[in-house]
């Protein structure tokens, strides 16, 4: 969250934001911290989900290439999904190759076996003839299955295969999403055509499209992808979301070469977050694979697949500026004898009721800034150049903070620092920097946590004049933003944040934003959860009050401050910093 300090400025001409390449990495040093326990309470429940091709159509007997265990007998292999479901206290099972819409369907032994609190939803897939029926018998349609422990709200499903080139393949295979009441993460799940690289390339992006159309911020994408991460038609998820398991999930009995043979073909993909990492554990069961020997006369399997249930749990989506760890976004302040304060979000724009001192004397001078996990521990932290020194402080959970890691040394005094959240989309935290007339980029190092790269200079001169801030995403595009505001004129301008990395071109967001009649400046996030970038600011009434502006978009359509509302009455001129 950004910040800013009661200082006027001259007036200087804004420089143009450029993006750059990020280079070497800057020098770190651990610290340690007392241990404290802390009550969190996440603002997005954690999320444990199970994925699992069940391959569960008839057909295929002991010594066929097409064989599978318990094919015809449904119930055990939905046993096994219960069970799977009971030992990890899953709340999403994602299944590929199942039969549904019918009674006796694994379907429908599968909602009788978890009960009323799951909600079940099935898409159906056609073979290559154009059948869609479940061979022998087995009842239902085949297909796809997302099951949730919660209420579907809404249902949606596509083929995302292309046709064949020769029109004679009729196969269809789709995904699934669903949206949950009270979940902001959006489970999906479907099946890649395996082989045939080039409409294997299409689906993936067509699977892509689909999800990032129905959940651009907050998905999990699991299933059965026919290949390994690495490949290259992989690119366009591997490329873009954070991923779970790089294990084998696959077995194969080759009975030319006599050979066992194993691939990595399942997968988990989740939105990338704006720092940290939303996968808390990765695992693959491969006591539920069948590894035996594919002969006639191999005897029984010791699996319920040939492939193996993989189990991903998710953290709580992080939102930006939650320091509490309550899914509301949070205030920092210093105030005039140099305390660190924390002011905690009532979510609609507001604070609570009093603070939380969480820094003693000895910050007066300091640049302090808060928007990112730069620990990768699932909380936010606070970042502060101290002196010449830039340090992050970790974030113990409740919003208090502990011994710092010192990032950065040799820092101008008056350096001023704003954490922006992840401007170069890699998924890690960055910050920008204002001292000597120029704009600068530190981005969060993902091999050094909580370290950064070598500064990349953005901004050319005439940002000593300016107060930056970082509001957060204010355009909806799923990017976070920089406000800046030029301290001669009072005029304050929006630069966005591009897709490429870096910010691009201004826009007017607001004016009349004086150092005088409103003093400090923070991006507030969504501190009242419209999903739209916010901002506080103090004025110079009375005592001193703070104001709550909702971001809002003008006759432009472009993003701009919205109506304003007093959250603060009085005192706020004892505060010299806010962020």
């Amino acid at each position: 969250m950004g910040r800013t300090r009661r200082t006027a400025r001259p007036a200087r001409a804004v420089a143009s934001f450029l993006a750059a390449a990020l280079t070497a990495l800057s020098a770190t040093a651990l610290g340690t911290g007392p241990a404290r326990a802390a009550e969190v309470r996440p603002s997005v429940p954690q999320l444990t989900v199970v994925s699992w091709n069940i391959c569960g159509e008839a057909g295929g007997t002991r010594g066929q290439d097409g064989y599978c265990p318990y094919r015809n007998e449904p119930e055990k292999k939905i046993e096994q999904v219960a069970q799977l479901v009971d030992e990890h206290r899953a709340d999403v099972v994602m299944l590929q190759e199942v039969c549904g819409g019918a009674a006796g369907s694994h379907m429908d032994l599968l909602q009788q076996r978890l009960g009323p609190a799951w909600s079940l939803r099935h898409a159906v897939g056609a073979r290559p003839d154009g059948r869609t029926d479940c061979r022998g018998t087995l009842t239902g349609q085949l297909g796809v299955l997302l099951a949730v422990r919660g209420t579907v709200t809404a249902t949606h499903s596509e083929n995302t295969l292309p046709p064949h080139p020769d029109g004679t393949d009729l196969q269809t295979l789709p995904a699934l999403c669903v949206s949950v009441a009270g979940w902001t993460t959006t489970p999906c799940t479907t099946h890649v055509i395996p082989d045939q690289e080039e409409r294997a390339g299409q689906q993936i992006r067509n699977v892509k499209a689909f999800v990032d159309r129905l959940a651009p911020h907050d998905a999990v994408l699991g299933g059965d992808f026919n290949r390994n991460a690495g490949a290259a038609v992989m690119q366009p998820l591997t490329g873009t979301a954070e991923r779970c398991i790089d294990a084998s999930t696959y077995h194969r009995w080759d009975r030319e070469t006599q050979q066992h043979a194993f691939h990595k073909l399942d997968h988990f993909f989740t939105t990338r977050p704006s720092y940290g990492t939303r996968f808390a554990s990765c695992a693959v069961d491969t006591g539920r694979m069948d590894q035996t020997i594919n002969e006639p006369d191999s005897g029984e399997p010791n699996g319920y697949s040939d492939h193996a249930p993989i189990i991903g749990t998710l953290r709580g989506a992080p939102v930006p500026g939650d320091m509490t760890g309550d899914g509301r976004p949070d205030l920092v302040a210093v105030d005039v004898e140099g305390r660190l304060r924390l002011y905690a979000g009532n979510g609609t724009g507001g604070l609570t009721s009093g603070h939380t001192e969480i820094g003693a004397r000895g910050w007066l001078t300091a640049s302090v800034t808060h928007r990112g996990d730069f620990t990768g521990d699932g909380y936010e932290d606070v970042v502060a150049r101290v002196g010449t020194e830039l340090r992050v402080y970790p974030n113990r959970g409740d919003g208090t903070i502990a011994t710092p890691t010192v990032v950065g040394t040799g820092l101008p005094a008056d350096a001023r620092f704003v954490a922006v959240g992840d401007s170069t989309g890699d998924g890690h935290p960055d910050l920008v920097a204002v001292y000597g007339d120029k704009l600068w980029l530190y981005a969060g190092d993902p091999a050094a946590r909580p370290g950064l790269r070598t500064p990349v200079e953005i901004g050319s001169r005439g940002w000593n004049a300016m107060t930056v801030t970082a509001p957060g995403d204010a355009d909806r595009d799923g990017r976070p933003d920089l406000l800046v505001r030029d301290t001669g004129t009072g005029d304050l301008w929006l630069y966005r944040g591009q897709a490429a990395g870096g910010f691009g071109a201004r826009t007017a967001y607001g004016h009349h934003y004086g150092t005088t009649n409103r003093p400090l400046l923070a991006g507030a996030a969504d501190a009242n959860a419209d999903g739209t970038a916010d901002l506080w600011a103090t004025t110079d009434e009375g005592s001193g009050t703070l104001l709550f502006y909702a971001g809002a978009t003008n006759s432009s359509g472009n993003p701009s401050d919205g109506p304003r509302t007093t959250v603060g009455t009085g005192g706020w001129n004892s505060i010299v910093l806010i962020g």
